[in-house]
């Protein structure tokens, strides 16, 4: 099969837009290369091979070694300085500390990342050259291809659910500090809305990291406000129930899950639909 045919297929594409930097795209580029190398026993090794080292490419540029390092969970393990398995974990939880997760999402979390290296083993039948698969049947060959570039992609996607895992836990921890906040401080953009207003619930429903450093978290949360306005007083009193949206940006200690800081001149409540 030739390059520009294979390039078509949309296995090809739908795994192109996992790829960030020219450097990834064009080892993809090469790895196909190799497969389209017709007269060549080793091609579907080469390619396999290449492939391997793109998903690893992609690992390291989520957590390069120096990154790693610095994070306060991170030890040494034997005589290697930076494991695949900590590589995860960065993947995971960055510089973030044990201390943001309850024991079942560390246990969830590791048992993840064990099942991942596992499932990576798959790369290692292709890419040993045997004399049994030296030389290997064309059909069989275009559907090993196609599972190794399906199941790389999944390998990739999997990284993504360890994150999601890390963030779900995050997101109880902070809830009742955004919570509080609100409570305390009630956002000008709600007080010129009557002659009183109280602030009954406080749901954060979207929550993103903007920023997770060393010295450092910068979490944006969005979500509803559920508030009671009240009007006048004695027979001519009258109350009202309505909820906006709101933003907000909190900040975080990478390894202190208690030194939460909410700004409470930094909330911002979408109050525009109560205008129209």
């Amino acid at each position: 099969m030739k390059l520009k045919k294979l390039l078509s297929h949309s296995f090809i594409i739908e795994f192109e837009t996992l790829l960030k930097t020219d450097f990834e795209r064009e080892l993809f580029l090469c790895s196909l290369r190799n497969y389209c190398s017709h007269g060549n026993p080793l091609r579907f090794h080469n390619f396999a091979f290449s492939m391997r080292e793109l998903v690893l490419q992609i690992i390291d540029r989520r957590a390069p070694d120096k990154s790693v390092e610095k994070s306060c969970w991170y030890q040494k393990e034997g005589d290697r300085y930076v494991t695949r398995r900590q590589k995860l974990k960065f993947c995971a939880q960055g510089f973030l500390s044990d201390s943001y997760l309850d024991e079942d999402t560390i246990e969830d979390l590791n048992q993840s990342i064990k099942d991942y290296l596992k499932e990576f083993n798959f790369f290692n039948k292709y890419t040993h050259i045997t004399q049994k698969h030296l030389k290997a049947c064309p059909k069989k060959f275009y559907t090993d291809m196609k599972f190794i570039i399906q199941r790389s992609q999944e390998v990739i996607e999997e990284i993504d659910s360890l994150e999601n895992l890390v963030m779900d836990n995050l997101e109880c921890g902070i809830q009742e500090s955004v919570f509080d906040a609100v409570i305390k401080s009630c956002p000008d953009e709600l007080m010129i809305l009557a002659h009183r207003v109280i602030v009954e619930q406080v749901f954060p429903e979207r929550l993103e990291i903007e920023s997770l450093e060393e010295n450092g978290i910068i979490i944006g949360v969005e979500g509803t406000i559920y508030i009671t306005q009240e009007y006048g007083k004695g027979d001519d009193f009258c109350e009202i129930s309505n909820d906006f949206p709101f933003n907000i940006s909190v900040d975080a200690c990478v390894t202190n899950p208690e030194n939460i800081t909410v700004n409470p001149n930094a909330i911002k409540v979408d109050t525009s639909s109560w205008y129209e």
